[in-house]
């Protein structure tokens, strides 16, 4: 009917959406996972514009006003004395491996600035690498260089869709031309190099051989730890700038690199760089306005946060000699920590607490920079005693003390972190993250892949930092699990342990939290232990947190008694690699990956299985052929009743991808469709090929009728192809080449040809022999050995899924197809001699075995 045709073409089309939905999130996947990621995150959804002329207004005053510092301030004054005899920076060339070094470290496929060329080509076309390094070198030379090599393209994102699109809410990324940073990195790499006994150890923000955020947390976990076990005085205060980046006036930038007397050459380099900086404001791909960039800095190239470090790093060393500061039980003195622009102070009185704070608003004032007071915070403690006060006063406003916590880089603290709160808020963003990667349309490795990448950095970042239970740590993975399997992408009787082991060695790749928790936590442990020597406050750290607690070795799978039951058979017989390549290489679908690891473990509930193991059952023979053990290889390959029609139909699956790669190789016409059975003859002047064939031979021979003939007509060449998919502890028989020996004697003498006989045996399960890929090789076309082992997978798969399997089907609640194995649970069928009818039972999950002239339970 009308309504039939409706349906079916409704369904086809919903199907068609899906699957070409599911190939173009695998593919952005593969190529740019961070797209991916904000997608799901929600940066990429359709929002409003921001007005165009508020937007260019605002931006413009912050970037185009005139800002300078005050020259004349007497701590400057000072400072120039303390710097005025600091050797100057050595003559910079650039060089052919600066050039190499640093495009190397550059990421590939990076949106682009306005020259819209990607890093990756720069990496291939090494050629250009001495002709880059050359002129760099000239631009250096003559101290400035063309406008557009600086001219950027600032993205507007928007910060919380609840404040709605005005101008403040937004956050600027610009992207600048690739050129530009590779030169700006190699001038900063050169700098840093100046730098590295001029910087405060109290910025972490940039530098090599450091954790940074870690580093701070770990050294206000120490200050903390040792508050409460000292009952002693501790005041802190957390200072937030306004528009940090975007307002340090590029005149202080200048003065800071002379005062640490860098190399003249690069100072009128950046300098007269800077003069030349604008950019084009862009909101949802639409172009807003132009915009020159006199003060404050970009916001995309490795240089800019070098130089915004710089400019804040003589306010640490006027902190440091104001003398306050917290003083730990080893003696080592700690007044603040930085981190870019988040800046924390310490202090043993409120009246010193209240000195700093001070001082770095001077100081900030001085160099045109101004605070976020709402961001602001300060703590007083006495005693290990929260006081509360009015807070500190301030010309611009008060900074008043915390309510109940501070978020100091990504850690909700008080006195000390509060790790509770800390770990409870990580669990339940890596759990929501789990089922944005489970809904997604992503295939099994890729799944497995963002969550690792994606979901376990939440608990990665605060993992060595704050303590984290076991039983926490437990009751996550098992969440994660119990997730997985509702989505399908786990069988609740799999190995656990083959599930957390990589994918090279026949698991599923998957990092649990537990592991993720152990590593990171021995990582920061080291980290302290090889700083500890140099560094008092780690020292003082190691000394609080005690010996490292020794990780427990993890059993391997492949041991088990009934899980390693599959691995230990197939190790004498196949290559062990390659028969666990198709889970890196074939992109199944999570619910199969599932289901066919399962089936490798033996963990489907046949009735060999409720016999021998749950001692559930007395019978175990298979209730279809009613002859040997329901195992999941009598299922797969040895049951009679399956041998007509399931196996058939994946051993002409796998054999017709080798015939339609041996037609594209001799121009003949291939099936349109794989499910299409190929003409018994297909010949032109190059070739004859025969699908399924009877040959007639002289004498007589039993095994006449192969799966393949190829006949080369000009090479006087044929191939014999024998395509096999038996048991996977069998493949190493079914590899003989003694069945068509006869056929092969007679073809020789009969068509004068050179004959070849090639086997293709491929495990039901997925096993190869170590030959397979050789065998191949002699089948004229191209045809890998993923492609015919992902092909019998599937096959396999299809068969476990089909409702004659005498087995209970792994459900996969994403799937609304009433094929799908959540809807076979609600079919029951009666087995007669005459064949399989089947019935639709809705009313509950029944499943009725009869066999006739008994009846069976």
């Amino acid at each position: 009917t009308a309504k039939q045709r409706l349906q079916a073409l409704s369904s086809r089309l919903k199907r068609y959406t899906r699957e070409n939905e599911s190939r173009r999130i695998n593919r952005l996947f593969s190529t740019q996972p961070a797209k991916v990621y904000s997608q799901w995150q929600g940066n990429n959804n359709n929002r409003a514009d921001p007005p165009r002329l508020e937007t260019e207004q605002y931006w413009k005053g912050i970037w185009e006003r005139e800002a300078s510092h005050n020259s004349n301030a007497q701590w400057l004054i000072s400072l120039r004395e303390d710097h005025s005899n600091l050797p100057e920076q050595a003559p910079v060339t650039i060089t052919v491996t600066d050039v190499q070094e640093r495009v190397s470290g550059m990421k590939n496929w990076t949106a682009p600035g306005p020259d819209m060329i990607h890093a990756y080509w720069l990496k291939k076309l090494t050629a250009l690498h001495e002709r880059l390094a050359a002129q760099m070198n000239q631009l250096l030379q003559s101290g400035t260089h063309p406008e557009w090599l600086t001219e950027g393209r600032t993205i507007l994102i928007q910060k919380d869709p609840s404040k709605g699109p005005v101008p403040p809410n937004y956050r600027p990324i610009t992207c600048l031309s690739t050129t530009w940073k590779l030169m700006s990195g190699i001038i900063a790499a050169k700098i840093s190099k100046h730098m590295d006994k001029h910087m405060s150890t109290a910025q972490k923000g940039i530098g090599v051989n450091t954790r940074g955020a870690k580093h701070q947390l770990l050294v206000d976990r120490t200050v903390a730890r040792d508050c409460k076990t000292r009952h002693t005085n501790l005041c802190m205060a957390w200072i937030d700038y306004k528009k940090a980046y975007d307002s340090m006036p590029h005149t202080w930038i200048i003065e800071c690199l002379e005062m640490y007397n860098i190399n003249r050459t690069l100072r009128a380099f950046i300098a007269n760089s800077m003069r030349l900086w604008k950019t084009t404001l862009e909101a949802n791909c639409k172009p807003l306005a132009q915009v020159s960039i006199k003060c404050g800095i970009y916001q995309g190239d490795a240089l800019s946060p070098l130089l915004f470090c710089i400019g804040l790093n003589p306010l640490s060393q006027i902190i440091n000699k104001t003398g306050y500061g917290y003083r730990l039980k080893n003696g080592a003195n700690i007044s603040h920590l930085l981190y870019m622009d988040d800046i924390k102070l310490y202090a043993k009185s409120e009246r010193d607490i209240d000195s700093l704070i001070h001082t770095t608003r001077i100081y900030s004032t001085d160099i045109g920079m101004s605070f976020g007071l709402e961001k602001c915070g300060r703590l007083i403690t006495k005693r290990g005693k929260v006081i509360r006060t009015e807070g500190v006063s301030l010309p611009q406003g008060t900074i008043a003390d915390i309510e109940d916590s501070y978020k100091y880089l990504g850690i909700p603290q008080a006195n000390g972190n509060l790790d509770e709160a800390t770990r409870k808020g990580a669990t339940a963003k890596y759990l929501q993250r789990i089922r944005q990667v489970l809904r997604s349309q992503l295939n099994g490795k890729n799944k497995i892949r963002a969550i690792n990448s994606y979901a376990l950095p939440v608990i990665r970042y605060p993992a060595g930092i704050i303590s984290w239970p076991k039983e926490e740590i437990k009751a996550t993975d098992i969440k994660t699990r119990k997730l997985l399997t509702m989505h399908g992408g786990f069988h609740p009787k799999s190995s656990t342990l083959r599930l957390y082991t990589s994918r090279k060695e026949g698991g599923r790749g998957l990092v649990s939290v537990r592991t993720t928790v152990q590593d990171e936590t021995t990582k920061i442990h080291k980290y302290i232990r090889d700083k500890a020597s140099t560094d008092n406050v780690l020292s003082e750290c190691l000394r609080q947190q005690g010996t490292e607690v020794e990780v427990p070795e993890i059993p391997s799978w492949e041991d088990k008694p009934l899980h390693g039951m599959y691995h230990q058979q197939i190790t004498q017989v196949a290559d062990i690699s390659k028969s666990y390549q198709w889970l890196e290489k074939a992109g199944l679908k999570d619910s199969t990956e599932a289901l066919i690891l399962a089936a490798q473990e033996q963990a489907l509930n046949t009735r060999a299985i409720e016999a021998q193991i749950y001692h559930t059952r007395q019978d175990p023979r298979c209730r279809l052929c009613k002859e040997a053990p329901e195992t999941v290889q009598h299922i797969t390959a040895g049951c009679k009743i399956l041998a007509g029609k399931a196996y058939m139909e994946r051993h002409n699956q796998v054999a017709g991808i080798v015939y339609r790669n041996i037609c594209a190789e001799y121009g003949l016409e291939t099936p349109r469709s794989k499910w299409e059975t190929p003409p018994k003859v297909v010949e032109n002047a190059r070739a004859k090929i025969l699908w399924d064939f009877q040959i007639q031979t002289d004498k007589m021979v039993m095994a006449n009728q192969p799966d393949i003939v190829v006949v080369d007509k000009h090479q006087r060449k044929a191939v014999v192809v024998d395509v096999a998919i038996p048991s996977d502890c069998n493949i190493r028989k079914k590899e003989k080449l003694e069945k068509y020996q006869g056929l092969r004697e007679e073809l020789e003498r009969a068509w004068k040809v050179k004959t070849t006989v090639v086997p293709v045996v491929i495990g039901a399960l997925g096993a190869v022999t170590p030959k397979l890929e050789q065998w191949l090789q002699q089948i004229p076309g191209t045809t890998s050995d993923i492609s015919v082992q992902k092909c019998a997978v599937l096959g396999t798969a299809k068969i476990l899924q089909d409702p004659q399997a005498p087995r209970p089907l792994v459900e996969d609640p994403s799937s609304e197809d009433k094929n799908h194995p959540r809807w076979v649970r609600r079919e029951f069928f009666f087995l007669c001699k005459e064949g399989y009818i089947l019935f639709n039972l809705k009313l509950g999950f029944v499943f009725l075995y009869f066999s006739f002239p008994s009846l069976d339970q």
